[in-house]
């Protein structure tokens, strides 16, 4: 399993669980990183996960020395995987996916690379990854994508059949306790996020609501600028930013409200982890993604993309009425068997070790 790094975003955290769940089917498992030791991991992996870093430090920025680092990382993954001989390898995240299948170049081994993002992010990476997409992705074995529309708009730029396979979503506690005053937002500050648009709708969501609070939990470029942002708003201590935390699901059982204001998104995790703790939930409507998890007025609430007005309507709406919150929330629970992980886990299953390999694994051994 190869991908950029185990910081705190939605990509590492499902390939750090997909990790521990073959982990403990008995599978051997390698996870890869092309960041160091020093970039420390935020999730962890069990014991049994043999743990791999990539890093070759670029003498400067130019990109003749980026692509030098570059040719290193490829080669040094390629040495590994030419001594590990492995079923398969899996990549997660377009750059990731392009220097994987350089690597397996010739190998003969079985590669799947997934996209994270949906096409309105995979529009705005550099050329050169675009077209080294388009250079590589018919090398693997399958390609994998979060929604079926992300993996339409993969087919249509990078000529290959794609496949959807929705985010495993892990066992998550049951808890009934009381559920705060708070609007919480979670993800990377990052212009993406829409935290900017969160900001505005909840500072206009009026007096009657002085008691509510938005805490933004997160880490990212976009943070100073969020922050200035506040204080022209005049917010105070109405709104609270805090650092990445592990046990995000206690936060998620807190919150009255739970809301993703992104400008684009994949198969948000925050989402589908929110409403299976039972969150009323409302998301912009990205198009692809959110539109999978949420049925509008059903389970959850879809705003339109970057309309604050909009926003602030409908968290206005959520906040006079407590009863819908609840019965939103009772509803998104759902999503729990809807995306639980064993389910989601066989698809990848059977898309990453044809049955005779699945076969030869489960074999006892002497």
């Amino acid at each position: 399993m190869v991908t950029g790094s185990l910081d705190a975003g939605g990509a590492e955290r499902v390939l750090a669980e997909m990790a521990n769940y073959w982990n403990s089917k008995g599978w051997r498992i390698t996870l890869a990183t092309w960041t160091g030791p020093s970039n420390v991991d935020f999730y962890d992996l069990d014991p049994g996960v043999q743990r791999v870093w990539l890093d070759v430090e670029a003498s400067s920025t130019s990109l003749v020395a980026k692509l030098r680092a570059y040719a290193r990382r490829i080669l040094k993954l390629r040495e590994m995987l030419e001594n590990a001989r492995p079923d398969a390898v899996l990549s997660f995240i377009d750059t990731s996916n392009v220097m994987t299948l350089l690597a397996c170049m010739g190998l003969g081994l079985r590669v799947i690379v997934s996209e994270r993002s949906n096409g309105d992010a995979t529009a705005r990476i550099a050329w050169m990854w675009r077209v080294s997409r388009i250079a590589t992705y018919w090398r693997a074995a399958a390609v994998v994508a979060q929604t079926p529309d992300a993996a339409r708009r993969i087919a249509k730029r990078c000529g290959v059949k794609a496949i959807a396979i929705p985010n495993p979503l892990r066992a998550l506690p049951d808890t009934d306790g009381p559920r705060e005053s708070m609007v919480l937002a979670v993800g990377r500050l990052s212009h993406e996020k829409g935290f900017d648009l969160l900001i505005r709708a909840f500072s206009g969501i009026g007096a009657e609501f002085s008691r509510w609070r938005l805490v933004i939990i997160g880490t990212g470029p976009a943070h100073s600028s969020l922050l200035r942002l506040s204080e022209q708003l005049q917010l105070g201590d109405r709104i609270e930013f805090r650092p990445p935390v592990k046990n995000i699901e206690s936060w998620m059982s807190r919150a009255g409200l739970v809301v993703q204001p992104s400008r684009f998104e994949g198969f948000p995790n925050v989402i589908m982890e929110a409403m299976g703790m039972g969150a009323a939930v409302i998301s912009a409507d990205c198009r692809s993604g959110p539109a999978e998890i949420i049925n509008d007025g059903v389970n959850g609430r879809l705003v339109p993309v970057e309309d604050v007005a909009a926003l602030t309507k409908v968290i206005s709406e959520l906040l006079r009425q407590p009863e819908e919150r609840v019965r939103l929330g009772r509803e998104a629970k759902k999503v729990r068997q809807a995306f639980r992980q064993d389910l989601v886990m066989q698809k990848w299953e059977s898309c990453v070790a044809p049955a005779s390999t699945l076969a030869r694994s489960a074999a006892p051994t002497d």
